[in-house]
């Protein structure tokens, strides 16, 4: 499985529409998105989960194929129900050229977090968390994946380093079985990643579905 994630400060000035170039919704979305955008009391929030949605697949794609370029009108944005309050969470899918990204959508009233991952083994597990950057986005980024996958595995967090691009989760200095993806945006850090299923639980899950669907 892969996994994509972009974080968006919905305060920071570069997120008002006003002072965006006049084609730039003509270069970034598809006919049916800014049909959407068009027919949205939240325009603003809508934008920027689209775009958040576009930016987690590509990243997601890119790690599955290397040569992909960022085309945003290639990935495809379909929500239901498209965000429109405060806070929540939309889910939906991106299609690039056919293939499937799963898409969730976090909103409150000061950001949106995308996380869009591919198809992969039943049952894997993802995290995410967004917080305010402290000091450099970049290493605060970094923190927080580390925190978080320490604390998933029960590892201690200092004995935890995420490392290279793209980046890549490690315990005294052993690859974790792991897809990591970070963003940052404004006043907020985020990430996302997968943790692969124990053998044993990728067993059950097997069985559990034999026993649903046995052969005839």
């Amino acid at each position: 499985m892969s996994i994509g994630n972009d974080v968006v400060d919905l305060a920071d000035p570069e997120t008002r529409l006003d002072g965006l170039h006049p084609r730039w919704d003509g270069r970034a979305f598809c006919a049916a998105e800014r049909r959407a955008l068009e027919a949205s009391s939240s325009r603003h929030r809508l934008h920027w989960a689209l775009w958040a949605a576009k930016e987690s697949a590509y990243k997601a794609r890119k790690k599955l194929d290397p040569g992909a370029v960022f085309s945003p009108r290639e990935f495809e944005v379909e929500l239901s129900p498209p965000p429109t309050a405060e806070g929540g969470v939309a889910r939906g899918r991106v299609i690039h050229r056919g293939d499937v990204f799963d898409l969730e959508i976090r909103l409150d009233g000061a950001s949106v977090h995308a996380v869009a991952t591919s198809e992969g083994e039943a049952g894997a597990r993802v995290l995410w968390r967004v917080e305010r950057a402290l000091g450099d986005p970049g290493l605060a980024a970094r923190r927080l994946a580390a925190t978080a996958i320490g604390s998933a595995l029960s590892l201690d967090p200092d004995e935890l380093q995420i490392v290279r691009r793209p980046p890549v989760a490690t315990h005294r200095d052993r690859p974790i079985e792991a897809d990591v993806s970070l963003s940052h945006h404004g006043r907020f850090v985020a990430f996302a990643c997968t943790l692969a299923v124990p053998v044993t639980v990728r067993h059950e899950i097997a069985r559990y579905k034999r026993h649903l669907h046995p052969r005839a």
